[in-house]
């Protein structure tokens, strides 16, 4: 593990001011989640944090009735002693029903509250443009969120509202103890005000520990999935490759493990010891309490009042005061929370819904983008048009940047420098869901959703489609047909392993359904197809290629198939990011240069 050397990476704690401020917005956000309930959970625990201090007063009137009865053997004494007892009880008894329905309705307060935030990261991810959302920082950050998006800010409000409880319960036994002295409330107070100190010491470094060590947990949980989920398991098992991966989750769990026993073992090592030294103050404290009343100086009742107001003070000190330490703790992880909701989303983009030249399609000037870390651009001085209704092939080597142009020119990216143009339009002055609406895409990989075979395909148009004879219109148009009809319930096949009745899938039947996805939108007037026959047969690949001649459609395939592309009248050559060559087939296959040598290559193979 030498590459995480370092004690703990550069990961910063929010300032207190920050803290503070982060600490009002989650307290806001659980009022805008559930108020009626804040209200209840509020009154319960205000009621909870009174009954300490009135049992306490309690026992004490009941030990010196008790006493005064004794003496003076009246009934009305007695009597008296009862009905303390019973007030004592109703107390007792009232605090256990509030502790009881509180622990209910923060049960509900927590599922609330978990969804809220849940949804807070999920509109925020849902805002970021693409660039944005692919970034690594970006990636941990959402991870982070997410790991704690349920307990810390249910924890952090939960214990604000324990702080107040032990805070209320506090200064009424510390009212009592004042009326014995003003220096017993200070020694409960000095008791718990060491360990407080160590555990915020503790809570920061904890939190620079296991944030900074997020990239080998996940790296831990990424090998854990090799071990244990299907995808991988056939070419693991073929490779013998289980051992190697079994020996390097050994050695990083070790790893992670022994920073974290060292951690942990130094804060327990101090707890122990300063909860010694509260154990001395209190100690202190009841020898004075009873000292006092050897020398006459307090009664049987009020000795006993103050040794357990002095426990249960105590009792409060090191509980408020860790309750605050964890809050802070909370306070810690939630930043990433609120980091993450405070980032921008991305590029600035426009509200338009048109061009000012309907029809005349792509524009390309200078156009170039480059992946943050990337040593040379993806692409760089594109200059060409697409014009509408045009069917344009591309084709390069592995890395040439035709997945990056085909992000490009869907709008999903932005290009950093020169100008692209949709209709006169630059794209960043287009409203997303608008570009978007233009386009039909299939993009490489495509992806493969665990849910339906018509909800896979339903998601061409974000599940908003539910209409099931649109979906089997764009099975046909995507050659899905005959996927459908080997499943056991059509569109409504789960396909997943994950689901006890759920199917998988071959590489060219989950092709089909991308097709399907894409011919789905039959609003979009523009086709980009990203290696859209790469997982097919020849007879499905040429059954497609002719169903794509006949669409009356700007169309852009990229494929390294010279058979898919023989539907284009234009072929553009991509090399390292740039355009080497431009023309229709014909022209570029008896010119020297990339795509003659492809086409040989192809035509050798079948002939």
């Amino acid at each position: 593990m030498a590459e995480t050397d370092t004690p703990f990476p550069d990961v910063e704690a929010p300032g207190f001011r920050a803290a503070i401020g982060y600490a009002g917005r989650t307290l806001g956000l659980v009022w805008k989640s559930a108020p009626r309930l804040t209200v209840l959970i509020a009154a319960l625990t205000v009621g909870v944090a009174l009954v300490p201090a009135l049992a306490a007063y309690v026992a004490k009137l009941i030990v010196d009735t008790v006493l005064l009865a004794i003496d003076t053997q009246s009934p009305a004494d007695r009597q008296q002693a009862l009905v303390w007892v019973a007030a004592e009880a109703a107390i007792l008894g009232s605090g256990m029903a509030a502790r009881r329905l509180l622990v209910f309705f923060k049960r509900i307060l927590h599922a609330g509250l978990g969804f809220a935030v849940s949804n807070l990261i999920f509109d925020k991810a849902s805002g970021f443009d693409l660039e944005t959302l692919e970034r690594a920082d970006v990636q941990q950050q959402i991870l982070l969120a997410r790991q704690h998006a349920s307990a810390r800010p249910y924890n952090l409000a939960n214990r604000l509202i324990e702080a107040g409880q032990h805070a209320i319960t506090l200064l009424s036994l510390a009212a009592v103890l004042w009326t014995f002295s003003p220096y017993a409330v200070l020694i409960i107070l000095a008791g718990g005000l060491p360990l407080f100190l160590a555990e915020l010491r503790f809570s920061g470094t904890a939190f620079r520990f296991y944030t900074g060590r997020t990239p080998e947990m996940r790296q831990r949980n990424y090998l854990e999935t090799l071990m244990t989920a299907e995808k991988p398991a056939m070419e693991q098992m073929h490779s013998g490759a289980t051992p190697e991966v079994r020996a390097r989750h050994g050695a990083l769990f070790r790893w992670l493990f022994g920073e974290d026993r060292r951690l942990q073992a130094s804060r327990t090592s101090v707890g122990v010891v300063l909860l010694l030294v509260s154990s001395a103050f209190f100690l202190g404290g009841k020898a004075w309490v009873v000292w006092a009343t050897v020398l006459g100086t307090l009664t049987l009742g009020q000795m006993t009042m103050y040794a357990a107001v002095l426990k249960q003070g105590q009792n409060t000190v090191t509980t408020l005061l860790a309750t605050l330490s964890g809050g802070y703790e909370d306070l810690l992880y939630i930043s990433n929370l609120y980091a993450l909701l405070g980032r921008d989303n991305g590029g600035a983009r426009g509200g338009a819904s048109a061009g000012p030249a309907p029809g005349t399609g792509y524009r390309l000037r200078d156009a170039g983008y480059r992946y943050p870390g990337s040593a040379r651009a993806a692409v760089s001085g594109l200059t060409f048009d697409i014009p509408a209704g045009q069917k344009l092939g591309i084709v390069g080597a592995n890395g040439s940047g035709k997945s990056t142009l085909v992000k490009l020119l869907t709008g999903l990216y932005l290009p950093q420098t020169g100008d692209i143009s949709l209709d006169g339009l630059p794209l960043r002055d287009w409203d997303p869901q608008a570009l978007f609406a233009r386009t039909a895409a299939v993009f490489q990989p495509s992806q493969r959703y665990s849910l339906t075979a018509g909800e896979n395909i339903a998601m061409g148009e974000g599940l908003r489609n539910t209409d099931r004879d649109a979906w089997r219109r764009a099975a046909h148009d995507g050659l899905a047909e005959p996927v459908l009809e080997d499943l056991p319930d059509g569109l409504d096949t789960k396909l997943s392993k994950q689901f006890v009745d759920g199917r998988e899938l071959s590489g060219g039947q989950w092709q089909r359904l991308a097709l399907a996805r894409a011919m789905l939108r039959t609003g979009a007037d523009i086709l980009i197809l990203d290696e859209p026959t790469a997982a097919l047969d020849p007879a499905a690949e040429a059954e497609f290629v002719n169903a794509l001649a006949a669409k009356d459609a700007t169309l852009i395939v990229i494929s390294h198939r010279l058979s898919t592309l023989r539907l284009c009248d234009r072929i553009l050559v991509l090399d390292k990011g740039r355009v080497v060559q431009d023309g229709a087939p014909a022209r570029l296959a008896a010119d020297e240069g990339f795509y003659r040598d492809l086409f040989k290559e192809q035509s050798d193979f079948y002939a």
